[in-house]
């Protein structure tokens, strides 16, 4: 009884509860910055009994795909993250490839993309490993892809990081601290890594970053998460990001809160490549939860009795 209480968690439960999920924003970007209201479309997973998916960032864009890194959560160890290379079918819409093109001994996330000299380099979120890792992006002869570490960025704890040269030199903004601060990093050519410079700083808990810089006409836009002190990732925010004069500054545009709010808990990241939008949005399965809830109090009541 025991073990079949633990079967009917891990193996039919748990993949339907606490998870993320990923969507297409089915407006134009310029519309969503303009405050449209917006429309998703859900994302199919085919493989969510062995992970969900978050933290998504679009690597490329065909006649028929959407290729999209992102981080993979194996149900079986949870808080340990890997990053994928979906394969997301746009006739579908549903993941048709899962490729785990990292793994560490560290939780990874949020794999943020870096264009150079023809290649791709992507540089994860890494902070259990206390620094800021960059790998590069190989394919093998059986076009099989893996992420290859070449160096390091930042020999610090950072979360969520984007890397832009938008504002005339090469910017890392990241968080060190908290959600209420977005801080500078500026490269030392001396060292070879990003050293803080600076912070931006905000009364809300909204300035993490949820996902690339981007710019419309020559705006730049800084998507950032809204979180709370009971709710991690609960919305998106855009905001315009300028520099004038050695001075930062920012500029609210819109909030972006998941159209099915009484289905969800969160929305979390936001970005868009080549005319496509991607974010992921929080799922929380009350019903499954209470389910499990008492399958938990039997598991420990009979182990209570033994």
């Amino acid at each position: 009884m025991k073990s079949l209480v633990g079967q009917i968690i891990n193996n039919h439960l748990a993949p339907y509860m606490n998870r993320w999920e990923l969507a297409f924003i089915d407006e134009k970007v310029e519309d969503v910055v303009g405050g449209r209201p917006i429309h998703i479309t859900k994302i199919h997973n085919p493989y969510f009994k062995e992970y969900w998916f978050a933290d998504p960032f679009i690597l490329d864009v065909d006649d028929n795909n959407v290729y999209v890194l992102a981080e993979a959560m194996p149900l079986k160890q949870l808080h340990k993250g890997e990053i994928a290379l979906l394969t997301i079918s746009m006739e579908m819409n549903a993941i048709n490839r899962v490729e785990i093109v990292l793994a560490e001994p560290w939780h990874l996330s949020f794999p943020n993309i870096m264009r150079k000299d023809g290649k791709i380099f992507v540089y994860p979120e890494s902070l259990n490993s206390g620094k800021l890792y960059r790998y590069e992006l190989i394919k093998d002869n059986q076009g099989n892809h893996a992420l290859k570490r070449v160096d390091i960025l930042c020999n610090a704890i950072v979360w969520d990081s984007e890397i832009s040269d938008v504002f005339g030199e090469e910017i890392l903004f990241t968080c060190k601290q908290d959600d209420f601060h977005l801080d500078i990093y500026r490269w030392d050519k001396r060292q070879g890594v990003f050293l803080y410079s600076e912070s931006i700083k905000s009364n809300q808990q909204n300035m993490r970053m949820a996902g690339a810089l981007f710019k419309i006409d020559d705006k730049v836009y800084c998507p950032s998460q809204i979180s709370t002190p009971t709710i991690y990732g609960k919305a998106v925010e855009i905001k315009e990001l300028s520099y004038a004069d050695g001075k930062w500054q920012y500029a609210p545009i819109r909030r972006i809160d998941h159209p099915q709010e009484y289905l969800l808990t969160g929305l979390h990241t936001f970005n868009t490549y080549k005319g496509v939008t991607i974010i992921d949005f929080h799922y929380h399965n009350y019903t499954y939860e209470k389910i499990v809830s008492k399958l938990v109090a039997i598991k420990r009541w009979i182990k209570g009795k033994e």
